[in-house]
């Protein structure tokens, strides 16, 4: 039936009027070409042990463009938006739906997304049952919609675990960590241990990837679109009781403040977001099964407060016990918890929160672990004038333990001043100016304030968390010496890639002491290290007696704290 499109359709984009002869005239079109959708229709059996396999392909006519009664009106390019869609009842009422860029009048699916999207239409794992597919074509939003022929393809999906939720880091990774969902319902749940705003995605089973909907200021929403965002937690680190539900397509976060443990052994826990447990050092006196309760205070973030902390609305929270489980409750009184203690001395109460399916409390002999020295520290913002945007990057290498001490060098190029931060991606862990200027000064932890950047170049930089102190020094040159036990300073060249440099030297003798990298032609600066890696005012770098005769070129890269020989 034909459609009566007046000029003032042209805000919708839909003709470009080349003329009209006078004021009033009016342009017709048949609208798209009726469409029409063919594809192999064979039975179809999916198996998880070829997921890249090719399982279905769908071809239709190209409809994209309008004809109209007026050969000086153009019509545009690509006026119809086809949308593929694909349900297990034929009136297509929880239709999956996949959008055709404009111009394209094909589509393939492979093992692993055919499953996925069969998984999603709810066919069972398993068995063959009816998929239907057909082509939606819209012209306009106020136009009813045209659909193509249904193509009825029977499929036997290969069963798919949906009662787990994967976390996925910001890089789409697997973090190890799991949420979940006992009945399959695609409402996933379970305890995190989570940085400051730290970043991350669900994914399902079936291959559904969830994050957030992608719209600013509305961090709570959920979408598994293409344009999704990251997720993201509030700016408090710690425990969070996680809610992904995939039906109201939104989320939430309960910040567990604390935990007190009361009865036959009483304390406030420590919680470890690396091991994503709770634990209380205490000295037993006694042996065998003895009561105890945990309650503890809690924030709740979701949609309707967002990631503002004053906004964050108060429960209460206990656990219970279940056989050998913990149960959970919010705003709701702790009942009894019985838990077996071995031995008297020092003893550890700890709740592994990892398993979401089972929440275990257990004592053991020990103490609480203290936080292990971090290898590195990390420098974000020094470099976004070149990468555009505050990474994790660049760091500097821990070089004294007891100092607490870091060194590196860095390709400068910083807009706004840098931070240090003690763990990548974790926001919370930063450490600001105190007092000072681009060489040097002192850093406070949560400061907020970036410290000043030198000059863009290559500097070595070095950070003490033990003096809250930090340095900084232009490289202009960098020697290699020790080679075949020649001391001499050997200039390096400076390659394409700032910060790496390299050297060609003939190997005459042993070199029994090793070798080092020297910068600026200073003593005082240097690299040494071992298997690969540099280490500032580290031990020599060792080279063995077979590469006596040899002629070798050592290539150092200053800034990622590694070497090569060649």
């Amino acid at each position: 039936m034909k459609k009566i499109i007046s000029h003032i359709l042209t805000a919708l984009a839909l003709f470009s009027i080349a003329s009209c002869d006078r004021d009033g005239d009016i342009i017709t079109t048949g609208g798209a070409e009726k469409i029409t959708l063919t594809g192999n229709t064979d039975d179809i059996v999916l198996s998880a042990d070829n997921k890249e396999g090719l399982a279905l392909t769908l071809n239709w006519n190209d409809n994209s463009k309008l004809v109209t009664n007026d050969p000086n009106v153009l019509a545009p390019d690509n006026a119809t938006t086809n949308m593929i869609q694909m349900s297990a009842d034929e009136s297509f009422t929880s239709a999956i739906e996949q959008l055709a860029d404009g111009g394209v009048i094909s589509a393939q699916f492979t093992v692993d997304q055919l499953n996925s999207i069969a998984g999603r239409a709810g066919l069972p794992g398993d068995v063959s049952s009816p998929l239907y597919i057909r082509i939606k074509s819209t012209l306009a939003n106020n136009i009813t919609p045209e659909y193509s022929n249904t193509l009825v393809v029977n499929v036997t999906p290969y069963t798919i675990d949906m009662t787990v939720g994967y976390v996925l880091t910001s890089k789409l990774e697997d973090s190890g960590a799991r949420l979940s969902s006992p009945e399959s319902n695609g409402v996933y749940k379970g305890f995190l241990g989570v940085s400051s705003w730290y970043n991350y995605y669900l994914q399902e089973g079936s291959g559904v990837t969830w994050g957030n909907d992608g719209v600013s200021g509305t961090p709570f929403l959920i979408s598994s679109e293409d344009t999704k965002w990251n997720f993201w937690f509030p700016g408090l680190e710690g425990c969070y009781y996680t809610i992904v539900d995939t039906q109201k397509k939104e989320w939430s976060a309960l910040y567990v403040s604390g935990l007190t443990v009361s009865g036959d052994i009483s304390g406030e826990m420590t919680f470890n977001r690396k091991t994503n447990q709770w634990t209380l050092a205490f000295n037993a006196t006694t042996t065998g099964n003895v009561k105890i309760r945990l309650n503890g205070n809690a924030a709740q973030y979701n949609v309707q407060t967002g990631t503002d902390d004053a906004a964050a609305v108060a429960h209460t929270v206990s656990f219970g016990q279940n056989a050998d489980a913990l149960t959970f409750a919010i705003d709701s009184e702790s009942g009894d918890i019985t838990v077996n203690v071995p031995q008297t001395g020092e003893q550890v109460l700890t709740i592994d929160l990892n398993d979401p399916n089972k929440w275990l409390i257990s004592v053991g002999a020990g103490t609480e672990e203290p936080e292990p020295v971090a290898p590195l520290l990390y420098m974000s913002g020094i470099d976004d004038g070149i990468s555009g945007s505050w990474t994790f990057d660049n760091y500097l290498r821990l070089c004294n333990e007891d100092e607490l001490a870091y060194a590196g060098a860095c390709n400068v190029n910083s807009l706004w001043g840098y931070q240090f931060y003690k763990e990548a991606d974790n926001w919370g862990s930063n450490i600001g100016l105190g007092e000072g200027d681009a060489t040097s000064g002192t850093i406070v932890a949560g400061s907020g304030i970036n410290l000043p950047a030198p000059e863009p170049g290559l500097y070595l930089i070095y950070a003490s968390l033990s003096s809250m102190s930090y340095n900084t020094f232009a490289i202009n040159s960098v020697q290699i010496t020790g080679i075949g036990d020649n001391w001499d300073l050997i200039e390096m060249t400076a390659t394409d890639t700032p910060g790496t440099y390299k050297a060609t030297v003939d190997v005459t003798a042993s070199t029994p002491w090793g070798f080092q990298i020297i910068l600026n032609s200073n003593w005082d600066t240097k690299f040494g290290g071992s298997d690969g890696t540099l280490a500032y005012l580290g031990g020599n770098i060792p080279l063995d007696d077979s590469y006596i005769g040899k002629t070798i070129t050592v290539t150092v890269d200053l800034c990622k704290g590694n070497y090569t020989i060649e």
